[in-house]
């Protein structure tokens, strides 16, 4: 096997508890030709005392403190840590879950045997507080071969599993960092424009639930999930400028209507509450509210 190497990016802030699992499931890897960057955003514990001891326990991981010249945020880190890393592939983990002994040793194959794919993935499996396995597996299966469609209307890719050639980042761009939610999903979709994926039936990473999740934080709210979409769509087709065919923004557009209708479908019950979306829509900016109803009624 080719052992190239993995650059593994961990954008932490305030989770000295946790950091440290993370990094020995780093250090647990089977495949062993790996550098670990650990990019702080700002952390106000002791996530600084905690790395100098695990810098000191394994040269292959460096800690960082976000250059000022990168925006705050996960995808300043991210972005940070991709400039300073020497690896052909990138691979990311956050800093409160923690990845399988195997996870790079049955990755890295794929990319040999496949060399036109440009990322691969696997399945998550939750974990609580305290890390134990909760046996609830998310599968990446659907996220096989030509996905651009399929990630136009959901993210199914969680961010710890991809390991993803440095070359695609040359290609699509770093991280988008005007977003703070569903950042990994708006940079899914450029990836996926101009590669195929792969995904693996196995669990190779786990995800830990608690009570400070940056995923809790996403709303349930119908507008509130309108404007995310919205605005993700927006930076996709302002990427797209100079790239996209007519059928590319149509096929975009078609998507945008079918996620539209789902979130009238399923958290707008009865008319008043999808009338009231449409209300909020036009309140926000009249132009999308014309779109909005356009493509709801498919005109």
């Amino acid at each position: 096997m080719d052992a190239g190497l993995v650059s593994i990016i961990i954008p932490t802030y305030n989770r000295a508890r946790y950091i440290r699992a993370a990094l020995n499931s780093i250090m647990a890897q089977s495949y062993t030709h790996w550098e670990c960057l650990v990019v702080d955003d700002g952390s106000k514990d002791n996530t600084e005392e905690v790395m100098a001891a695990i810098c000191k326990q394994d040269s292959r991981i460096s800690y960082y403190k976000r250059s000022e010249a990168y925006p705050k945020g996960v995808n300043g880190a991210r972005n940070y840590g991709i400039t300073k890393s020497n690896g052909d592939y990138i691979a990311f983990c956050d800093d409160d879950d923690f990845w399988l002994p195997e996870k790079l040793e049955k990755q890295m194959p794929i990319f040999k045997a496949h060399p036109e794919v440009g990322l691969v993935t696997s399945n998550i499996e939750y974990v609580n507080t305290d890390g134990a396995r909760t046996g609830r597996v998310i599968t990446q299966r659907g996220n096989h071969g030509y996905v651009f469609e399929d990630l136009l209307l959901k993210n199914r890719l969680s961010m710890i599993t991809p390991v993803i050639r440095r070359s695609v980042i040359a290609k699509v761009g770093l991280f988008n960092t005007d977003f703070t939610l569903s950042e990994d999903w708006e940079y899914w979709r450029r990836v996926a424009y101009y590669y195929p994926f792969y995904a693996l039936p196995d669990v190779l990473a786990c995800v830990r639930k608690h009570d400070t999740n940056t995923s809790r934080i996403v709303t349930d709210s119908p507008f509130e999930q309108y404007v995310l979409y919205r605005e993700l769509t927006k930076a996709l087709l302002a990427w797209g400028k100079g790239r996209f065919t007519k059928a590319d923004r149509q096929l975009i557009a078609k998507v945008a209507a079918k996620r539209y209708k789902q979130i009238l479908r399923n958290h707008c019950p009865g008319i008043g509450n999808k009338l009231g979306l449409m209300i909020q829509v036009f309140k926000n900016d009249w132009k999308d509210g014309v779109r909005f109803c356009l493509k709801i009624l498919n005109l």
